[in-house]
């Protein structure tokens, strides 16, 4: 008798909310952690690296043993070590020296994220029902940017209840959700360990020159992505001079509902659709958006392009799993390790860039001169800079589209 893989598919969409809270949580958290800790906007920058750095570290790792492991030992890993890392979140920097708290809460929690990603793919991927199923992945991560937008909603609203000097029972009020999936990958069914064959065994797959080009287009998709969604809230607050519940909502949180509604939307209507025409035009879309951002003089405005880059980068990661999942579909889990690392590799360099960009010009005597001329302060001048500087991402995705042979970029 064949088992029922709803649950197990159910904890797979609730394996992403967590990776949403343990990836979006934090950056909800800057601007306290800047007034009550005394954080410079460099260290704020090192945050997401660090949160990305593990997670590529774990991918690549994950390259070599992700086919020698169950899923449901990675699973239970992945729920465990996310609930472990947001009590910490709360816990460390009270006790210890706050910046060794926060970065040891990130090592902890950024481990389980890392592990989500690497098999909440494959497994759902491997599921009876819905296996090779391009729609099945953009619907799965469609359940990333639905839980990304509940958290920064739901966050954003108790915060301006309780005031943010109790923002510790933040992070524990979130470690609910791992705790209970942990309990939850313990009990459901899961399928059997794909093991990929010799013919796309992981050298020959990186000698083939359109891999090669999906694995940098996975750079730049997480990057493209990652920048907003870390730094809106910020620079909302900071850049914008708006307040934070307005910011939050109008920011990131309508950045992650549109981009939730574009994963949704191609997971139950995307079969129809070419890929590579729809990731050409979604890349240009992500670009205006940036434009926008940087150049619009009203706040609103920049933030309403904030929220429209959701879409353009909504199919972008996902669409690239299912292109790759479809031309090697005996790679098994390893090449998903993969992807993921490129993936992750653009989530942590796109930040940083933007970050350092931020600070660099924030410290400039020549940029706050120009800031004044613009009737700017230099921290909101530094701020725009840095997703011009980030502009590059979806800029390369672009021409990474255009490259793309045609085995690559069949239709789904």
């Amino acid at each position: 008798m064949t088992p029922n893989y709803k649950t197990t598919r159910l904890s797979c969409y609730t394996g992403y909310v967590t990776q949403a809270i343990t990836v979006n949580l934090a950056p909800l958290l800057f601007v306290i952690f800047q007034e009550k800790f005394q954080l410079s906007l460099a260290f704020i920058a090192l945050i997401p690296l660090i949160t990305f750095l593990i997670q590529i570290i774990i991918d690549a790792a994950a390259i070599v043993f992700v086919e020698k492991v169950s899923y449901r030992a990675l699973a239970v890993s992945s729920q465990l070590t996310s609930f472990a890392g947001l009590v910490l979140l709360s816990l460390l920097p009270q006790i210890i020296e706050p910046r060794i708290g926060i970065i040891i809460a990130i090592l902890v929690y950024s481990s389980g994220s890392a592990l989500a990603e690497v098999v909440m793919s494959p497994l759902v991927d491997a599921l009876p029902q819905e296996a090779g199923s391009g729609s099945a992945m953009t619907f799965l991560h469609s359940f990333y940017s639905w839980g990304q937008a509940f958290v920064i909603l739901v966050t954003t609203v108790v915060l301006k209840a309780i005031g943010g000097d109790l923002w510790t029972l933040i992070p524990y009020m979130w470690a609910v959700i791992p705790f209970i999936n942990t309990i939850a990958f313990m009990k459901v069914p899961m399928p059997e360990t794909a093991v990929h064959d010799s013919e796309h065994i992981v050298w020959k797959m990186l000698l083939k020159p359109s891999f090669v080009i999906a694995f940098f287009m996975m750079i730049c998709a997480g990057a493209a992505e990652q920048v907003v969604a870390q730094w809106t809230s910020m620079f909302a607050e900071v850049g914008l001079g708006v307040s934070k519940i307005v910011g939050d909502i109008v920011g990131p949180c309508a950045f992650a509902v549109l981009m939730a509604l574009g994963r949704m939307g191609h997971g139950l209507f995307g079969g129809r659709l070419n890929m590579k025409k729809l990731l050409l035009a979604l890349s240009a879309f992500t670009v205006l958006c940036y434009l926008i951002i940087v150049f619009s003089p009203v706040p609103i405005v920049s933030l309403i392009g904030c929220g429209l880059c959701g879409i353009g980068v909504s199919v972008m990661w996902p669409g690239m799993l299912s292109l790759c999942s479809k031309n090697y579909p005996g790679a098994g889990a390893s090449m998903f390790a993969i992807l993921a690392l490129g993936g992750d590799i653009g989530c942590s360099v796109g930040p940083y860039l933007s970050g350092s960009v931020s600070d660099a010009a924030a410290t400039s005597r020549f940029f706050s001169q120009m800031a004044e001329t613009f009737s700017l302060t230099p921290e909101q001048l530094g701020l725009r800079l840095g997703f011009a500087a980030a502009v590059i991402f979806p800029v390369m995705m672009l021409l990474g589209i255009s490259l793309l042979k045609n085995e690559v970029t069949n239709k789904k």
